[in-house]
């Protein structure tokens, strides 16, 4: 398994964050690499949805976990493999929220999504964090 994991800092609270990143319908206004969702029926664990990153084929996921105003895990399911991408919010003592966005990929052509698709989400993690944190203070 590959895995690639950035962290910061953020002035949004965990439920205002967590609220953001449920609502998978709005994902393309913070996240500048989709195009479209097709959002969840519901947001639970095992529900399915597909995303269409700009410039690609529509991508099939499902969400694999969900813990209110603490974590959000979905998972690509991409040809011989899998990316699982993790949200974890953790208060800070001194205010604020700790983000960690975690990318994971495995399966037989792991390696081969790592490089088409996974290295560019870990570069720009930092711009998208940032993006994400706007969005959900603002919403």
């Amino acid at each position: 398994m590959i895995r690639h994991t950035y962290e910061a800092v953020v002035s949004p609270s965990p439920e205002r964050l967590f609220r953001a990143i449920a609502d998978v319908a709005s994902w393309p206004e913070w996240d500048s690499e989709l195009e479209s969702v097709e959002p969840p029926s519901t947001v639970l664990a095992g529900t399915g949805f597909a995303l269409k990153p700009r410039g690609g084929p529509r991508v099939r996921m499902t969400i694999e976990s969900v813990e209110a105003n603490r974590r959000f895990v979905d998972v690509s399911h991409l040809p011989l493999a899998k990316m699982r991408t993790s949200h974890e919010f953790t208060p800070e003592a001194g205010g604020g929220t700790r983000v960690r966005v975690t990318i994971e990929v495995s399966g037989p052509l792991g390696f081969l999504w790592d490089r088409i698709v996974a290295r560019k989400q870990a570069a720009g993690a930092r711009a998208q964090t940032a993006a994400f944190a706007r969005y959900a203070g603002a919403s």
